[in-house]
């Protein structure tokens, strides 16, 4: 029992001390003056306080009731700033608000767009662009593009039916043979019956 009446009196005695320094602080940059205005407004001072930084997590605003996340927001300003800024919560008002508008623009596409458009034309897209992807790890070398223009010539003719210099169709090559690497690759282990 005195243990527990010793630790409040000690308890009381820290919060009191804090509150005089506090109020001698304030005080401090109180006028003298009773009927003057104080220079500066301290009731709500938090003398430890840092920059705040929410939690990725955190929704930083919504457009239309979709939410948008900060760690959403913080790539789209690393983007835009091209890296040079990576955190919305340390932008000035406007410029949260300029970013913040910017980005909901593209949810907004993207919202709409898997509403709106067709299951067909979305998997099209999509394999078009895992189709890419997949091509674009396929190297071709000079020498193979060479090779193949060699072989082929009579198919790399102008209007006049003279023969294109290599030069001029070299990427166009390059791509004609990735997409037939890609092909053959992809076709090789499928189980294809044909009835």
């Amino acid at each position: 029992m005195k243990k527990i009446i010793i630790s409040a009196t000690v308890a009381l005695s820290v919060a009191s001390i804090s509150l005089l320094s506090a109020d001698s602080l304030k005080n401090s940059l109180m006028p003298t003056a009773s009927k003057a205005a104080p220079a500066v407004n301290l009731d709500n001072l938090n003398i430890d306080a840092k920059p705040a930084s929410r939690p990725a997590s955190a929704v930083v605003a919504t457009v239309n009731g979709i939410a948008i996340k900060k760690s959403e927001a913080d790539k789209f300003l690393a983007l835009a700033s091209k890296g040079r800024a990576t955190d919305l919560d340390l932008l000035p008002k406007k410029q949260k608000e300029g970013l913040l508008k910017g980005y909901a623009v593209s949810v907004l596409i993207e919202h709409t767009a898997t509403k709106e458009v067709p299951m067909m034309i979305k998997n099209k897209l999509a394999a078009n662009y895992w189709a890419k992807q997949q091509m674009s790890k396929i190297d071709v070398s000079d020498k193979d593009a060479k090779a193949f223009y060699e072989k082929n010539k009579k198919m790399y003719k102008d209007k006049s039916g003279k023969t294109i210099d290599f030069d001029k169709v070299s990427q166009y090559i390059k791509v004609q043979l990735k997409q037939q690497k890609f092909n053959e690759k992809l076709i090789k282990n499928a189980k294809i019956v044909i009835k």
